[in-house]
């Protein structure tokens, strides 16, 4: 864990401003939407399968390379977001497991008492035949994506708040997500799909603490958080 000590002598405000980079970062789908835009014209992405898909597909490359980017200047500050590689502890666990649960039960809810992956997929299919089904599988390749970005809008977060505040039991990453991409849901659905995300984005940081900051663990269990 070398680069981990090595990243004690870069300034906090390295971590500020790679968090709101990582932010930053979602918004690059606007781009890939203005730019689709000038081919189809005024017809609703949601009507048009194809063009959905093409959609998604530019987004997730665009947002691979940024996750990339941003590994790559979170190593010249001298951070390794992969370096933590200690295993969690049975019941920090169990607390992981609580959180899931309470995660599950928070989206069925909201989802009026469905599964959320299953109503999707009757959805997509009811919707568009056959080609509902491709939707499905690219939309969740598509949630993946963006659940790294999510992580590591956290994982900088956390390290900027435990450098100012001097606290490292608190989950920095996930105020400061929940504050970001949880929030700005309010303009783009509504504010309680906003509230909603900010909250769960602060138990996306309490995970990744629970789990000793280990992105192989962390990744996976977000994204099933965020895709349940």
């Amino acid at each position: 864990m070398c680069s981990i000590g090595a990243s004690k002598e870069a300034n906090k405000f390295v971590f500020l401003g790679l968090a709101l980079l990582s932010f930053v970062v979602f918004f690059l789908e606007i781009l890939v939407l203005l730019i689709g835009s000038l081919f189809r014209g005024d017809a609703n992405l949601w009507e048009l399968p194809s063009a959905l898909i093409v959609h998604w597909v530019c987004t997730i490359v665009f947002w691979c390379l940024g996750f990339f980017a941003l590994h790559v200047l979170a190593k010249k500050s001298g951070y390794d977001m992969f370096a933590h590689k200690d295993k969690p502890k049975p019941l920090n666990w169990v607390f992981v497991g609580i959180i899931f649960a309470i995660s599950i039960i928070v989206s069925y809810i909201s989802w009026d008492m469905r599964f959320k992956p299953l109503a999707e997929f009757i959805g997509f299919v009811t919707g568009h035949g056959d080609i509902g089904i491709l939707l499905f599988v690219f939309q969740y390749i598509y949630i993946l994506a963006e659940s790294a970005l999510i992580l590591a809008t956290v994982i900088f977060g956390q390290e900027f708040g435990e450098r100012a505040f001097k606290n490292k039991a608190m989950p920095w990453g996930g105020i400061f997500c929940g504050l970001t991409w949880g929030l700005v849901h309010i303009l783009t659905q509504d504010l309680f799909t906003g509230i909603l995300g900010a909250v769960v984005a602060a138990a996306y940081g309490a995970v990744f603490l629970l789990l000793r900051k280990n992105i192989r663990y962390a990744y996976i269990v977000i994204a099933l958080m965020f895709m349940i």
